[in-house]
């Protein structure tokens, strides 16, 4: 298995939508971690990383892949930004009060994400995750708590209640 493929699967087993365990999501966590095609996991390092510097040149480096620079946006709104949610990357861990708009915001991975990939294999990897999950739990579940408790009820007029997601697309026309 290549790291690319072990990246996916630990984002898949931190609990990780779908969305959030492709290629560029799994070479993210490769970045933030500091890990090379022939690394081992344990070798996993906390180190600060801003996204183009940072995360996309590691990748460039050390996985030949390269990501034309508007690819920034993508891996901070579409990765990072999931990543942090879940509890696996840190924003600004360095300086937390960064102006959300710096030039200077970093991620590093988490301290209990980087214990838990750190077991990744090993034996105490499945008690790892165990671990992380009582701990952060899993972002698809959040995801999912947060849809469920958005909904709001509509009780019809033979008794029956429907549950709606709130916005302009469920509001009653008058006629």
């Amino acid at each position: 298995m290549t790291k690319i493929q072990e990246a996916q699967l630990i984002l898949k087993k931190l609990g990780l939508p779908e969305a959030q365990q492709n290629e560029i999501a799994g070479y993210t966590l490769l970045a933030i971690c500091g890990i090379k095609e022939k690394d081992k996991w344990v070798k996993a390092k906390n180190q600060s990383k801003g996204v183009s510097k940072g995360i996309m040149s590691f990748i460039a480096t050390n996985y030949q892949k390269e990501y034309a620079p508007n690819t920034r946006e993508t891996i901070r709104r579409q990765v990072l930004h999931q990543l942090v949610q879940a509890g696996i990357v840190d924003y600004n861990p360095d300086i937390p009060d960064l102006p959300v708009n710096s030039p200077r915001t970093h991620y590093a991975i988490s301290e209990i994400a980087i214990e838990t990939i750190k077991t990744y294999r090993t034996r105490k990897w499945n008690d790892a995750v165990k671990k992380f999950k009582a701990q952060i739990g899993y972002l698809k579940d959040k995801y999912s708590k947060d849809r469920e408790m958005s909904k709001v009820p509509l009780k019809l007029a033979n008794g029956k209640t429907l549950m709606l997601s709130p916005g302009k697309h469920n509001e009653v026309q008058a006629v």
